[in-house]
């Protein structure tokens, strides 16, 4: 997105209008909580009406059932106090619509290939596009993804903040589909339900109807623990997945009513790595000279889809941008000094610094919950004399945190995002 004295938006991909196309070209499994960042744009509503308004869900944690989040509790600090379950398309449309109302258009298929600082005004960014085409801007905020061309040519260094070494994850690959069954599903049509089993998970998240032609349609995710899974796993592919690792696994004595769930259409499918990153700094000048190079949503952070945190943390980051850059843009033509362009940028590298922040803690919380969802029901030995089954430590402490509905409460408002504006 290139900013000017009239906001300009570019995107790579073409427009997104036929849903089983579009859902295909969703690159993770997500489900947000919408909060009032997208009221405060003016999206909520809209969103709202087009999604799963679901309470929470069910976890199988290979021992019992668990609740994964009261979120009714969180009424008193927020006017949404549900989960959104909602395809990204359907998003990304309803946020295109709001655009147009502001005479924003976004232009398609544009991809930046490179940056350069304006010969005549340090303070332009040129951004050098694949057709050739040169637009002339102020800012320039990379919201283009995990290989962001803005970020890299920025030089900016993007990595895992606890290091790369992944040898010791036991989930390295994930995939994601959204398919219909032949039956219909366990859970409740407003539920998400889960399945933890020895080393993996299965996870389902009901869709909105509407957006599938009335169709009822399952958003389904599990580990790959081996192997490369393909491209654009196939309904064979899924249906072995599910039966290894799905509603299978739990006995008939938890769940008398339970039927084999068979796959009979899968919409559209991916493959994903469960790797992290983050940007070393989501504002810089271009060459610490030029222009104001800002990075947003996965060009900025990156991590698993655990939480479905990714698109909430993105858009926070954009709409309490917004405010910041109209300030800077405003006062920006009085500043010419060295000193008094740091004075004008304060209010950026503040806003880097919390988004940064908040960045790191939703990359620790989805670790977190990775390593959770993914406990080995085996005995590790520490210094030779300690038996420890995590699976089973994880079991004991969901069922106690659950006694006390502390879980419960701390689990939807640390979702919800309100903890972390």
């Amino acid at each position: 997105m290139a900013v000017q004295i009239s906001p300009s938006l570019t995107a790579s991909p073409p427009d997104r209008i036929p849903p089983a196309q579009s859902a295909c070209m969703q690159l993770r499994l997500r489900y947000d909580l919408y909060n009032r960042a997208l009221d405060e744009i003016g999206c909520a509503e809209p969103l709202i009406a087009a999604c799963v308004k679901a309470g929470g869900g069910k976890i199988w944690n290979g021992d019992r059932f668990h609740y994964m989040g009261d979120y009714s509790a969180l009424a008193p600090y927020t006017k949404f106090p549900f989960l959104a379950l909602i395809p990204q398309y359907v998003t990304e449309r309803i946020l295109g619509e709001r655009l147009l109302e502001e005479g924003i258009k976004v232009h398609r298929p544009f991809k930046v290939v490179d940056l350069k600082v304006n010969e005549l005004d340090p303070n332009i960014t040129d951004a050098i596009f694949e057709d050739g085409q040169v637009v002339e801007a102020r800012y320039i905020v990379g919201a283009d993804g995990a290989r962001s061309i803005v970020r890299q040519t920025a030089g900016i260094r993007y990595a895992d903040p606890d290091g790369d070494d992944i040898t010791g994850k036991p989930i390295k690959q994930a995939i994601a589909a959204d398919v219909v069954f032949t039956s219909p599903h366990y859970a409740a049509p407003n539920e998400a339900f889960f399945v933890l089993s020895s080393g993996n998970f299965f996870i389902s998240v009901p869709m909105p109807g509407s957006s599938y032609d009335g169709q009822e349609v399952w958003r389904i995710g599990f580990g790959v623990s081996q192997g490369v899974p393909p491209q654009f796993p196939s309904t064979e592919y899924l249906q072995d997945l599910l039966d290894a690792y799905g509603p299978a696994c739990i006995p008939s004595s938890a769940m008398p009513d339970r039927v084999p769930l068979k796959i009979k259409k899968t919409i559209w499918s991916t493959r994903f790595r469960t790797h992290s990153a983050i940007a070393e700094t989501p504002f810089t000048r271009l060459f610490d000279k030029g222009g104001v190079i800002v990075l947003v949503g996965d060009a900025a952070h990156l991590h698993p889809p655990t939480g479905g945190q990714g698109m909430n943390l993105g858009l926070r980051d954009s709409v309490f941008l917004g405010p910041i850059l109209a300030e800077h843009l405003k006062r920006s033509t009085q500043a010419s000094a060295t000193y008094e362009r740091a004075e004008l940028d304060e209010p950026l590298k503040q806003w880097a610094a919390v988004r940064h922040a908040h960045a790191l803690k939703i990359i620790s919380v989805a670790k977190r919950m990775l390593a959770v969802f993914s406990c080995k029901n085996e005995i590790t030995w520490y210094f030779g004399v300690i038996p420890i089954n995590w699976m089973k430590v994880r079991n004991i402490g969901m069922w106690i945190s659950e006694l006390t509905g502390y879980s419960r409460r701390m689990n939807a408002w640390n979702l919800s995002g309100l903890a972390s504006r």
